[in-house]
């Protein structure tokens, strides 16, 4: 007797690893990603430190904090034992909006808190605006300094466009400077104190820049506002801001340069301006700009001061009244004259 037996097709039996959807492979490769990725985050750490040897290595230096964050972002996902691009993209990400938002935790207002001025000084407060060439808001930017209400102010990337400003603010400010007829040195400084000297320079080794010289009522305080070249032209911003130091150590008495050093604290441009001026850089570690979307990630706006000039508060920001910069404000106590 035959019996039949009935069976269906035999499915081939798979072997351990072969299963598509075994997340080891998948696993593999994130960890390769955040390797390279880290080690392309040290790459420009060690880049930005290689500017002290060579100075086209110094645009790394100005993304350090950046950098840095990569770094430790993909070193995180490196160790994570899933999902590993996936957790260094999000430490990423939430570290720039940190940086971003750290400036505005501590922004500037009008009026602010009192503070007392030591014995033979007074308070002044003084303000560094990048306004952008491309800003054309002249109400919004007018506005912006009214109501930081600084003593004097230095406004940068200040052209013939934006003199309204000026005539608006003048019975407020009665005291103005300007370098706008001069090429590339589009600048102003407006005071509500006299002025008893002034000069700028537009073509010269250093960068552009406009210096006014108060008379008894400040000590004589001299104010320096500046507007250095950028990348690519590295080399050329280096012997700017060297030129520019040895002229500030030259002056007597109180002294504050500020501006746009298109420059951040990690780079060697700022360390070079800083040794070479004998100045002191007030605003720690600020971010600046980008302002328009208002997570700033670089810091390249800031206030040096002689060591007669003491600080009273941190640096803060104001409102960027449409450029691409956030203005710096702070307050300090100046040697007053006899």
């Amino acid at each position: 007797m035959t019996v039949e037996t009935r069976a269906g097709p035999i499915e081939p039996e798979l072997e351990t690893g072969d299963s598509a959807s075994s997340p080891k492979p998948r696993r593999r490769r994130g960890r390769f990603i955040c390797f390279v990725c880290l080690l392309l985050g040290l790459a420009g750490v060690l880049g930005g430190w290689l500017g002290n040897l060579w100075i086209a290595f110094d645009v790394f230096g100005q993304f350090s904090t950046q950098f840095w964050l990569i770094a430790i972002a993909f070193a995180l996902g490196f160790l994570m034992p899933f999902a590993r691009v996936l957790t260094a993209i999000t430490v990423i990400i939430v570290g720039l909006l940190v940086i971003g938002i750290i400036p505005h935790r501590s922004a500037a207002t009008y009026p602010a808190p009192d503070v007392k001025a030591p014995e033979g000084t007074r308070i002044i407060r003084v303000m560094s605006f990048n306004t952008w060439s491309g800003n054309s808001n002249v109400d919004a930017l007018a506005a912006e300094i009214e109501r930081n209400d600084p003593d004097i102010a230095v406004l940068l990337e200040f052209g013939p466009e934006k003199r309204a400003v000026l005539e608006r603010l003048r019975a407020k400010y009665g005291f103005q400077e300007d370098c706008i007829h001069l090429e590339h040195c589009y600048m102003a400084v407006i005071s509500k104190y006299p002025i008893a000297d002034s000069e700028s320079h537009a073509e010269w080794v250093g960068p552009p820049m406009i210096r006014v010289s108060f008379g008894k009522e400040l000590g004589g305080l001299t104010v320096i506002g500046t507007h250095a070249i950028h990348f690519p032209f590295l080399r050329a911003q280096l012997t700017q801001l060297g030129q520019l130091g040895d002229l500030v150590r030259k002056l007597p008495g109180a002294r504050i340069v500020m501006g746009d050093f298109n420059a951040t604290p990690s780079s060697r441009m700022l360390t070079s301006f800083e040794q070479r001026s004998g100045l002191r850089r007030l605003d720690g570690w600020l971010p600046t700009w980008p302002a328009r979307l208002q997570i700033p990630q670089l810091a390249i706006d800031h206030v040096f001061a002689s060591e007669e000039v003491k600080s009273l508060e941190q640096v803060r920001i104001g409102g960027n009244a449409g450029s691409d910069h956030f203005p710096l404000v702070v307050r300090a106590a100046v040697p007053i004259g006899p």
